[in-house]
């Protein structure tokens, strides 16, 4: 233990600050785990520690514990760890109170957490210790002038408020309107919070808005009023209590799009308060696990979600306020990441869903809800969200008879519009949940009535229908009976007079996806645009449909324009149809022996359409990349589907196969398109950013491709992608892509080692196979500049060096050599103890004697630079070095004449010489020697 702490204060003094936590943690965990494990609040009394005795007495007894543990404190005041540092410091103080050292350090870490009061207590009472102490005299004065600060902030922030209130209450127009904008800034800090409360805050807000109702002035008490409740626990309880659901509600529904986005702010704000749910998502659980919440904070909770989902429905809510409850609802319902409310809104939530789903607005209809363009795309979100969410099969058939009964109900009545409003649910329905539109598609046969409705003269049912069968076959591998009828539906909706709906052509594929490209170029009606790329998502299924396609550029930039749309079923339409015709998700070809198998067993097997070879697929996306398909992938890439951003991280992926394409879409935004790509998708979305993130890595400078600190952020997807479970390509790509990024800056070395990186890579030294072998150990030799690696390397019983040592010696792979050795050559470097270890091996000399000889000159450079660390760091080495038979090679190197670009590997053998000659080891046994080698 005295040995790491000795290692440890090295490490200090040579300001190595991070190896310097790490020796001393070390050091800890070997006296007591259970004591490093253990966190300890500053304000701890430590003559109530019945339960802690055991460590105040250990600490009291160990003195190296004691120091290690104060010195470590110190470590992280310098690293800025200030909590770990304070941490370290109060198990210190439990057991010796008085240790000025420890009330110091705790002193300054608590100042800069900014627990003042805290701060200021402990140099006190280090300076009634030692009066004279310097530092702690300049600590508190210090201290006493962050109080008088924050003093004066209070006295002003209190006049401040009180005048602001008094103009807002007094005065009229543009004056009313700049001390309510001068509030919203007020109350962007805790001190302003906090004084608009103390003076009745909420209610005088309220007064005014009674007195003004006009929409500028609402929105500015809206926003007050959001402020008010963020980032508190205390002051979210007292705007829930003392805010009228009411008044609430009433924002929420305004007609003014910003007014009721700041309303919804204020329950969002509120509900983030009062659970601490951004803290508890750090911590790790079980994804069908809720959150747990005490039984004030769920009756607040259950409170807030009873009215939001009440204003789902409420007919006089604005489409924007129905917009925003259910993004609330999306937002904190699940278990997985939210307030865990989703068995009771299977019952209580999605029913009022499906009937803002039903809603038709083009029917004006008496009591019908206002929606925007965009809710119904909300409500399939939330719906998809909340089945999602679900974990037992109890829930889910709940929630499938939940969908059920309300179609059900819809196509049984006998009205003119409910069955049309069961065919509008149902595709929204299909863009959420698809499983479940489709079973009750299935289950109340609804293809005959789209049927019906394909064969009425009215445009809003043909309109309907054809939404509904497209969505319904959009996945072509769930879609059952769907297609084979659907496709007649849509041909019956070809001739219909309105352009919205005549997306698909009676006769052939490809006169069916020349009237969708024909709407696509010349509709300026964005439904229309819509329509037609939901055809042309299906349609270009089909390879004749894709070379078509492609060869049409006005289509395809088209195509590229409403891709700045931020409608989620026009861009997952453009998604699709990008992968269809790069051949993104093509299906693998059966190997040679299943077809050997089919043909015995007298399967049919399909034949490849001509048009889906490799010939043709790379020709049509390199078609696309000079069309400027990167820029409109980098602007889909923001969308929030997961299964859009699947289909564009494997376009992205195929696209980056071909090298050159890789600097034209860094150049058009994929580096920062990709990031979050590999991090939010689907597993497979995730895996193939992923390995486009690598491919770019590989080939680009990663300085230029992930610019400032987006080069940290692409380290952890390709760590993922890292993984046995991954293919062998995946791997090698994700370990060469690594070894360029540690060859960048130490920063990028230090986070891939926080990712847990080394173990990952070092997974693959020992790999059976020879690429993904060399490829670790390059990457390693990459890291080995880290000192954070360079402590995993100098811990004891590993076989480590050694396994490097024996890379130097594999025969007939010098990429291998070359990586291991400048491994060893960072390594030995900077390490006494590397250099022992690698004389440790048994089969050092044997290796090194032969690596000596080789024809490579880097390989043979880097031997002898190892060879010179070695004999440097002491002289026992070099002792050892000097009495094998190492050294006659060494010698016989240095009096050889070389040629010009292996005199760097002579002068090494020369240094190494000299140094034998200096410490009296070795005779000159030529008088010109030394004079010989001056020459050189």
């Amino acid at each position: 233990m005295n040995d790491l702490k000795e290692q440890g204060n090295s490490a200090f003094k040579q300001s190595k600050f991070q190896l310097a936590v790490q020796y001393y943690t070390q050091a800890i965990e070997r006296i007591s785990p259970e004591l490093e494990k253990l966190k300890l609040d500053s304000k701890i009394d430590s003559s109530n520690t019945e339960n802690l005795i055991q460590f105040k007495q250990l600490i009291k007894s160990n003195d190296c514990l004691h120091k290690c543990l104060n010195n470590r404190s110190q470590c992280h005041l310098k690293l800025g760890n200030y909590q770990d540092a304070a941490d370290d410091a109060t198990k210190v103080l439990l057991a010796i109170p008085d240790d000025t050292k420890a009330l110091y350090r705790r002193s300054l870490a608590l100042k800069e957490l900014n627990l003042l009061d805290e701060s200021l207590r402990d140099v006190k009472r280090s300076l009634n210790i030692e009066p004279k102490n310097k530092d702690c005299i300049n600590l508190i004065q210090s201290l006493s002038k962050l109080f008088q600060d924050k003093t004066n902030e209070q006295k002003s922030t209190k006049t401040q408020v009180a005048k602001m209130f008094e103009l807002a209450k007094t005065g009229t127009g543009d004056n009313r309107l700049n001390s309510l904008n001068n509030l919203i800034v007020l109350s962007r800090e805790d001190s302003g919070c906090n004084e608009i409360l103390s003076i009745n805050g909420i209610q005088n807000l309220i007064e005014i808005k009674n007195c003004d109702s006009s929409e500028e002035v609402t929105l500015s008490i809206t926003r007050i009023l959001a402020s008010l409740c963020k980032n508190s626990f205390a002051r979210a309880k007292i705007v829930f209590n003392q805010l009228q659901a009411e008044l609430i509600a009433s924002l929420i529904s305004h007609q003014k799009e910003t007014i009721s986005t700041a309303a919804s702010l204020i329950v969002q704000n509120m509900i983030y308060s009062l659970t601490d749910l951004e803290n508890k998502r750090k911590t790790k659980k079980q994804i069908n696990q809720s959150y747990e919440f005490t039984q004030e904070v769920q009756e607040y909770i259950d409170e807030i979600f009873r009215n939001v989902i009440m204003l789902i429905m409420e007919p006089k809510c604005s489409g924007y306020g129905r917009d925003n409850c259910i993004d609330l609802c999306l937002k904190f319902v699940d278990r997985a990441q939210g307030c865990g409310w989703t068995s009771r809104f299977i019952v209580f939530g999605v029913p009022k869903l499906l009937r803002v789903a039903a809603t038709i607005p083009e029917l004006n209809l008496a009591n019908s809800l206002p929606l925007t363009e965009h809710t119904k795309m909300h409500v399939s979100c939330c719906l998809s969200a909340v089945y999602d969410d679900i974990f037992t099969d109890s829930e889910r058939e709940t929630y499938q008879e939940t969908v059920n009964k309300f179609i059900k109900d819809l196509c049984e009545r006998h009205d003119n519009h409910s069955k049309l409003k069961a065919i509008a649910c149902i595709g929204v329905i299909l863009q959420g949940p698809f499983d479940v539109g489709n079973n009750v598609i299935m289950q109340h046969n609804l293809l005959n009535l789209m049927l019906d409705l394909a064969d009425s003269d009215d445009p809003i049912q043909e309109k309907i229908a054809v939404e509904a069968v497209v969505y319904s076959a959009s996945k072509k591998d769930k879609a059952t009976g769907i297609l084979s009828e659907g496709i007649d539906i849509l041909k019956k909706l070809y001739n219909s007079k309105n352009n919205s709906i005549k997306l698909l052509a009676d006769g052939s594929t490809q006169k069916l996806e020349q009237a969708c490209r024909k709407i696509l170029c010349s509709s300026l009606d964005l439904d229309s645009k819509k329509w037609a790329s939901d055809g042309l998502a299906y349609l270009s299924l089909d390879a004749d449909v894709k070379h078509i396609l492609v060869q049409d550029h006005s289509s395809i930039r088209a195509l590229f324009e409403l891709a700045n749309s931020d409608d989620k079923n026009i861009l997952f339409s453009i998604a699709s149809i990008l992968a269809n015709v790069t051949n993104a998700n093509a299906a693998k070809k059966p190997s040679e022996e299943m077809i050997k198998l089919a043909e015995y067993a007298k399967h049919h097997i399909p034949e490849e359409n001509e048009k889906d070879k490799e010939i043709y697929y790379k020709k049509r996306r390199q078609v696309l990349m000079d069309l400027g398909v990167g820029n409109a992938l980098s602007q889909m890439a923001k969308h929030n589907s997961d299964s859009c951003r699947e289909l564009i991280a494997s376009v992205y992926l195929v696209l980056a196969e071909e090298t050159l394409n890789r600097g034209k879409l860094v150049a058009a935004g994929a580096g920062k398109a990709l990031i979050p790509l590999a991090s939010s998708a689907t597993d497979l979305g995730r895996t193939r950013a992923a390995q486009a993130l690598a491919k770019i890595a590989i080939s680009i400078n990663p300085e230029l491709a992930f610019p400032g600190q987006r080069v940290l952020e692409v380290v952890r997807p390709l760590i993922k992608l890292l993984h046995p479970e991954k293919t062998a390509l995946e791997n090698f790509e994700s370990l060469m892509a690594l070894t360029n990024l540690a060859g960048v800056n130490d920063s990028v070395r230090k986070r891939i080692v926080k990712e847990q990186g080394i173990s990952n890579i070092e997974h693959y030294v020992f790999d059976e196979h020879q690429d993904l072998r060399r490829a670790a150990t390059e990457c390693l030799c990459n890291m080995a500049q880290n000192e954070d690696v360079l402590f995993v390397y100098e811990k004891p019983d590993n076989d480590r060096i050694k396994l490097l040592v024996l890379y130097c010696g594999e025969e007939d792979d010098i990429k291998l050599n070359l990586a291991a050795s400048g491994a060893l050559a960072q390594l030995s470097e900077n390490s006494e103890k590397i250099c022992q270890r690698i004389l440790e091996v048994k089969s050092f000399l044997p290796i090194f004697k032969q690596a000596a000889c080789v024809a490579d000159v880097e390989f043979q450079f880097r031997i002898f630079y190892i060879l010179d660390n070695v004999v440097s760091k002491n002289k026992d080495f070099l002792t050892q070095i000097v009495n094998s038979e190492l050294m006659d090679v060494i010698v016989a190197l240095s009096k050889l004449d070389v040629e010009k670009e292996r005199v760097k590997v002579k002068n090494l053998a020369c240094e190494i010489v000299k140094r034998a000659l200096e410490n009296k080891l070795i005779k000159p046994t030529v008088a010109s020697f030394m004079t010989e080698n001056d020459s050189d």
